[in-house]
């Protein structure tokens, strides 16, 4: 056999060890699906469902991000609520998607269901609430099945809300526009305060609420200055200067660069409080620096528009551009490394993000969105 033949042989080979991997586990995570739905009154008459991004196709490794720990969140928040929307309340993968039972990296109460047993089980099901994340409008349309499409029509009342976690992921107003074509109701929510107001309501063209995210300063651990070590946090996303600037940080004496990757949250959370100083490449206003500046980090950031409020120009970490940022980062570090005035400047991050992430005001506006109390009608 050429080397040819034998490499086609070693993918095709692999592909079928990846295949029966995958229904080995499959078949039972779907015996725990089929019994853990049981616990849900199968006679109700509506329903709240949770979507979410299956398994790794590739690895079958579970995936872990903000936004998953988020759409989880809501789920728990809002399956206490029943005597408000009187449903049941369960998140589900869509067709296609790799199966999992429960997101294994950080604490929660969820399981995780197949999208098919909605019709299955809920037979007596009228009305239906989809919470669909912003990435994922287009492929829910496109990979329903037959018969659940079939359901869907059927029902009487269907509302679909778009979780918008990252407004650069948003669908078009005319593609929202399609999802009208199955539910005669669609809303839009909102995770940051950047993205909630009337011109965005107006671009959608769909009601808009601000339901926030679960991050508020009791769910971490803070330490003080005296107390940390000399450590950056550095987000793990891609950019063009990204080498760049860890390279300067990698000169600074005494100071240990540490990209997150390849941890649960729980390990996460304790990093992060261990660390002095935390950077993001993301998308600025995220749990990259939010999270490390309520477990008492000082953190950096390049503004943009699409996610900070203004006021957050006023703090000299969260810089003009990421040449501002290579030109001034190192000095920033030097300069606040100092017991008095890291205090002082940690306390100014620690109060404005608080002023936006709120535990209160955040049960506060799920309720209100179940109330159809909305930010924007």
């Amino acid at each position: 056999m050429n080397a040819i033949g034998s490499v086609t042989r070693l993918v095709r080979l692999s592909f079928k060890a990846r295949a029966w991997k995958r229904l080995v586990k499959e078949t039972r995570v779907r015996r725990q699906q089929d019994k853990a739905i049981r616990n849900f009154d199968r006679k109700t008459r509506k329903l709240v469902v949770f979507l979410i991004p299956g398994a790794d196709k590739v690895t079958g490794a579970e995936k872990i991000s903000g936004g998953t720990i988020s759409i989880v969140s809501l789920r728990e928040e809002s399956a206490l609520l029943r005597d408000v929307h009187n449903a049941e309340v369960i998140m589900c993968t869509l067709p296609n998607e790799y199966l999992l039972f429960r997101h294994k990296l950080f604490a929660n109460r969820t399981d995780v269901f197949r999208f098919t047993q909605l019709r299955q089980y809920f037979s007596d099901a009228k009305e239906v609430l989809f919470h669909v994340p912003e990435f994922m409008c287009t492929y829910f349309m496109e990979y329903l099945e037959d018969g659940d499409r079939q359901w869907i029509e059927g029902l009487e009342k269907v509302h679909i809300n778009v979780m918008n976690q990252n407004v650069l992921l948003m669908p078009s107003a005319a593609e929202l526009g399609q999802l009208k074509q199955l539910a005669q109701v669609v809303t839009a929510t909102t995770a940051h305060q950047r993205y909630c107001n009337a011109h965005y309501r107006q671009v959608y063209n769909v009601p808009l609420h601000k339901l926030s995210v679960w991050i508020s300063p009791e769910k971490y651990t803070f330490r003080k200055y005296s107390d940390k070590e000399n450590l950056i946090v550095v987000s793990p996303d891609s950019h063009p200067m990204k080498d760049s600037v860890l390279e300067k940080l990698a000169a600074i004496p005494g100071l240990h660069v540490q990209i997150i990757r390849n941890l649960t949250y729980e390990q996460y959370k304790s990093t992060i409080a261990r660390a002095k100083w935390a950077l993001t490449f993301g998308e600025g206003l995220d749990g990259y620096i939010i999270e490390p500046i309520f477990s008492g980090a000082v953190a950096f950031a390049v503004y943009n528009e699409e996610f900070f409020t203004p006021d957050f120009k006023e703090l000299p970490t969260v810089y003009r551009s990421y040449d501002h940022l290579l030109e001034t980062i190192v000095n920033d570090i030097e300069r606040l490394d100092d017991e008095h005035l890291y205090k002082d400047y940690q306390q100014v991050q620690f109060d404005l993000c608080a002023k936006y992430y709120s535990a209160e005001q955040y049960r506060k506006n799920i309720r209100s969105f179940y109330e159809n109390n909305y930010t924007f009608k």
